[in-house]
């Protein structure tokens, strides 16, 4: 049985203790968000789709991981079978360590191997796993002409059914595999050596918890570091404050003697242990409307940018407007939805719905980490100041005014917004009403629905706390 796959091999190049962790305590793991699964289960589906590039292939997907050895020995097999120049999801291993590869086809008496990425450009960590792929491959003496990165082309533009030779592109990595080589093998025998352990590796919290990618073994690793550490501010970025920790600047009150009085580092340490919040009430007070408007309208909108564009005229991850719920006095019964969860091709009727309806307010509040004026204006629903000056985004609202609550050391959302500023409010992850507005379930959008009003009502109820 195999030792490292591609998942855990890039886990240890990130945290030696994390690739252990996994290997050995998985059931410690972080709950993984709806976001996450969504992005693996977007990955999925675009390297189902990429299959078409090169059609007419065998799957050697295996059923379960106790079909690994029959896979590999199946994927051996058709290299030396000459009927077969197609495989989807090859599998191989070599020095212990297992790959399934996206697509190998054979080029001449040579093979391309194809790795696929559901991103508009590439990244270091997809060099190194394609590294590692090039070292197992050659490990079992697969005879390659190229080793290419397969991703989206951010230029494509849909036009009919989706043309797949148009919508990737391919990258040749073989240079930089064959560089990488050494390496990669220093790693495998280095990490393997690292599941061998008795325990786990002595490795204290550092920046690599957090980078390239949030490590899902921080609710373990994490639980000896009290909850109002100034670990969890982020006045300081995250390279400092670590480096203060290991020189033993290890308590808020030492913390407190490195930085001024009246610092944002001090502000944050103070709002940690008194577990509340901070906020530059001055600054507020600068972006509070003035005069106060007589009509507000809270807008909530549903974004959906798919990965392979659905309609004629997109490109990927082009936004389309999925839904949007207004509250104002305006609207019947204070509330207004709008969606097209059941036909997509119907997104730009909420431009013109939308251009109508938010004229007849002052203000309109929202919550968003985009520019929500750009994408108004993207989507033409202000051609002019009519309505472009009226938006008032309590997200950059809050990033200009510092605001900080434990809650929110890891990112500004309206749900962790809703813990910092109502305890007893419990929102859900904003990735959720996605899931249930693309889900092509009847109940699933109606959920999405009230999920959205829910939204927009925390909304309402975060401008009305904030500027009472």
């Amino acid at each position: 049985m195999h030792i490292l796959s591609k998942s855990t091999y890039i886990k240890g190049l990130q945290c030696e203790k994390a690739l252990y962790m996994q290997k050995k305590h998985p059931y410690l793991r972080d709950k993984l968000s709806i976001e996450q699964r969504a992005k693996f289960q977007r990955g999925t589906d675009v390297g189902v789709l990429a299959h078409d590039y090169f059609p007419g292939g065998i799957d050697m997907s295996p059923n379960a991981p106790s079909q690994f050895p029959k896979k590999v020995k199946e994927t051996m097999d058709n290299l030396n079978n000459p009927e077969v120049n197609v495989m989807y999801e090859a599998v191989f291993q070599y020095n212990d360590t297992l790959i399934m590869l996206d697509m190998l086809v054979r080029d001449g008496d040579k093979w391309l191997a194809v790795e696929v990425k559901s991103s508009l450009r590439l990244s270091d960590t997809y060099y190194n796993d394609a590294a590692l792929q090039y070292y197992v491959l050659h490990g079992c003496q697969v005879p390659l002409s190229d080793f290419r990165l397969m991703y989206l082309n951010a230029d494509y533009v849909k036009n009919g059914p989706i043309d797949v030779q148009q919508l990737f592109k391919l990258e040749s990595a073989m240079e930089y595999v064959v560089e990488r080589e050494a390496f990669v093998a220093q790693n495998v025998e280095r990490l393997k050596a690292v599941v061998a352990l008795p325990h786990s590796p002595l490795v204290d919290i550092g920046t690599q918890c957090h980078n390239p990618y949030p490590c899902d073994f921080q609710g373990h690793c994490w639980k000896h570091i009290p909850k109002d550490s100034f670990l969890f501010t982020n006045a300081i970025d995250d390279e400092t404050l670590f480096q203060n920790y290991f020189n033993g600047v290890n308590t808020n009150a030492k913390m407190l003697q490195k930085v001024a009085l009246e610092s944002l580092e001090a502000h944050q340490i103070e709002a940690l242990e008194t577990n509340s919040y901070y906020i530059d009430y001055k600054t507020l007070y600068a972006l509070s409307p003035q005069p106060k408007p007589k009509s507000v309208a809270y807008l909530n909108l549903l974004l959906h940018r798919p990965a392979v564009p659905e309609i004629d005229g997109t490109k990927p991850y082009e936004e389309m407007i999925l839904a949007f719920a207004l509250q104002g006095e305006h609207e019947p019964e204070g509330n207004f939805v709008w969606d097209c969860f059941d036909d997509h091709s119907r997104w730009k009727e909420a431009i013109t719905l939308l251009i109508e309806k938010l004229s007849h307010y002052e203000l309109i509040v929202c919550f968003t980490p985009q520019n929500l004026s750009t994408a108004l204006l993207r989507h033409e629903i202000i051609q002019n100041q009519t309505i472009g000056h009226k938006v008032l985004n309590l997200f950059d609202v809050l990033q200009q005014t510092s605001f900080y609550h434990p809650k929110i050391k890891r990112g500004l959302s309206l749900q962790n917004l809703s813990e910092a500023l109502f305890e007893e409010c419990k929102l859900f992850e904003h990735s959720r009403i996605i899931l249930e507005a693309t889900s092509n379930d009847l109940l699933g959008y109606q959920q999405a629905r009230e999920d959205l009003i829910a939204e927009n009502e925390m909304v309402a109820k975060t401008y009305q706390h904030l500027f009472k």
